[in-house]
């Protein structure tokens, strides 16, 4: 029996443990019943498809399952675009949010235009950026495992909304961004940018000088 106050979701931690270095400080960091169920099962299974997904393969180009909904159409500029375009992801679009604002205009009677700003400064919007970055090296260590014969290229940028986006490495056919670019670019997407290549997973490639916003 657990004495007052003590937290038995924590406590059990200790008792499958006993020879462990825990303390009551490391103990506390652990999450008890109160962080607990906040999410329903069905909810978690939707989110493994978005940070662990299922991939599929349509004409010879690879998409995650829950961005390819028909028959894909390539586009003009092959392979690797089209894979690049429909497997683009905003994080911020796929939660609800704090950070996302929205202005609408009637351009007719019946059609609305939906411009959304962002808040970078907003603690949902710094999440966001964080769910992302994980989200770009997941998706390359899936893609690895899946397709251990492939080589992928895996993109998080950020900018108004963080994005991550793969594509196959194609030797007929340039890459979305090539490293070189990444470190030279100056456009405030990649201010903050990660590239995964399967082929090296153990040294992305991120940005090495601030890129200022004007």
């Amino acid at each position: 029996m657990h004495g007052s106050g003590a937290n038995p979701a924590r406590s059990q931690y200790a008792d499958l443990y006993p020879h462990s270095s825990c303390t009551e400080e490391t103990l506390s960091q652990i999450p008890g019943p109160r962080l607990q169920k906040q999410v329903s099962v069905q909810t978690a299974k939707q989110l493994l498809q978005l940070f662990w997904p299922d991939f599929i393969e349509v004409n010879g180009c690879i998409f995650a399952a829950f961005q390819c909904y028909d028959d894909v159409e390539e586009l003009p500029g092959g392979k690797t675009e089209t894979e690049s375009f429909i497997n683009h992801t905003h994080v911020l679009d796929e939660f609800q949010n704090g950070a996302t604002s929205e202005n609408r205009e009637s351009v007719s009677e019946s059609l609305d235009a939906v411009e959304e700003s962002y808040d970078h400064t907003h603690p949902d919007f710094v999440a966001a950026c964080e769910i992302g970055s994980t989200m770009a090296k997941m998706w390359a260590i899936k893609l690895k495992l899946d397709y251990p014969e492939r080589r992928f290229r895996v993109y998080y940028t950020q900018y108004d909304n963080p994005i991550v986006r793969f594509h196959q490495v194609r030797t007929h056919e340039p890459v979305w961004l090539t490293d070189d670019a990444l470190h030279a670019a100056t456009d405030p997407s990649f201010r903050n940018a990660t590239i995964y290549d399967t082929d090296y997973l153990e040294q992305p490639v991120t940005r090495t000088a601030p890129i200022y916003l004007h």
